[in-house]
């Protein structure tokens, strides 16, 4: 998931600079993060950044800089990451699209391109993000997701764990579920806006929606909430957890393979088709 720092601490360190002569792009992008080392470019990695970079240089004959909502880990998979560049104007949005998806790898789709101004960015003005994170609760588990679903064999008490995420609802410290992220943040408060789980069938599907997120957070969320299901800790118990504020409180994260980036919103001016 996403380890970047939020819209605000993103700001404080200083304004956007765009150059206006230039054409906006807006991109959304869907891959299977299976066969990447995350969002972010990283020398002698592959990386869905370095893909989509790789493809805009032979659409446009030169090195453009694209710029993510924020990074997801290695393995985290994508139906709605955005990201957002500027460029001097060559293509409508149709024929760009086809462009990008013509030069790019089958595991990367760009599902949609819209010009929009250049003042738009991806990362800072991004106001939410909504992740899934699906666990397969079989004892064995359906081959064709190994690299999609956490596989929990065990039964899970599926009213327990919605007890659970029911308390991470409103305005919270998040610090028990957060990793590392190699770099000093402003505050570990964010405010959650949907904790759900469902089950369809064998399929375990949790729905975060949050104006931001910490470093691994959903990841983290997801393996403490899995040990409520398997009557591990209870439910006070996971709240206590929440209140502690404190990482080594908490149960370990869950693998990166079941977590996937369905959206990211933004103010819908910021996002006006370009005139």
């Amino acid at each position: 998931m996403t380890s970047s720092p939020t819209s605000f601490e993103l700001r404080k360190r200083g304004p956007h600079r765009f150059d206006p002569a230039l054409q906006g792009h807006k991109l959304t992008i869907a891959y299977r993060g299976t066969g990447f080392s995350g969002w972010q470019r990283q020398a002698g990695k592959r990386t869905v950044q370095e893909c989509v970079e790789a493809a805009l240089e032979k659409i446009w004959g030169g090195k453009i800089s694209l710029q993510g909502s924020g990074r997801t880990d290695t393995g985290v998979h994508a139906l709605g990451q955005v990201a957002s560049f500027n460029a001097r104007s060559l293509h409508a949005d149709a024929i760009l699209r086809r462009a990008l998806n013509a030069n790019l790898p089958r595991d990367v789709r760009i599902v949609k391109c819209r010009l929009v101004p250049p003042s738009f960015h991806a990362r800072f003005d991004a106001t939410g993000k909504t992740y899934r994170y699906l666990i397969w609760n079989q004892i064995v588990q359906d081959p064709f997701t190994l690299d999609t679903h956490w596989h929990v064999p065990r039964p899970l008490d599926l009213p327990a764990m919605r007890r659970a995420a029911r308390l991470l609802l409103g305005r919270h410290d998040f610090a028990s579920f957060t990793s590392n992220p190699g770099y000093e943040r402003e505050s570990t408060i964010r405010t959650m806006k949907r904790a759900s789980v469902a089950r369809h069938g064998a399929v375990l599907a949790f729905h975060f929606t949050a104006e931001g997120y910490l470093y691994r957070m959903v990841r983290n969320l997801v393996g403490a909430l899995t040990k409520v299901g398997l009557g591990k800790i209870t439910v006070d118990d996971f709240g206590k957890i929440l209140r502690a504020r404190s990482r080594s409180e908490a149960p370990a994260t869950a693998p990166a393979c079941g977590l996937y980036l369905m959206n990211v919103t933004y103010p819908p001016k910021r996002t006006a088709e370009a005139p």
